[in-house]
């Protein structure tokens, strides 16, 4: 059996039920995250696994703190994250040992 997430963004939550089938399967856990006003560097370098300062490179324009302190609006930045993981492609010559 395989698993398969659905992400549905909405004013008001949908009316999906445990147990309901949908889409061809059922319904076997559903979650709610609610997102913070503003998020630090390192709360997206744990939750995209990027190092922080990678982080601030990529975003570092929607920075909405100071130099020292970086918070940024995820409504902003969570897309562009999201992009650059799928985009994310290894260059260059492989390692000779």
């Amino acid at each position: 059996m395989n698993k398969y997430i659905v992400v549905i963004e909405a004013s008001k939550p949908p009316q999906l039920f445990l147990g309901d089938d949908f889409a061809g399967g059922t319904i076997v856990e559903l979650k709610a995250e609610e997102l913070p006003h503003r998020v630090t560097a390192a709360w997206l370098a744990k939750r995209f696994n990027y190092s922080r300062k990678t982080i601030i490179e990529k975003v570092g324009a929607f920075n909405k703190g100071d130099e020292n302190k970086h918070l940024y609006d995820p409504k902003e930045v969570l897309p562009v994250l999201e992009n650059l993981n799928v985009i994310a492609t290894k260059r260059g010559a492989r390692r000779k040992n």
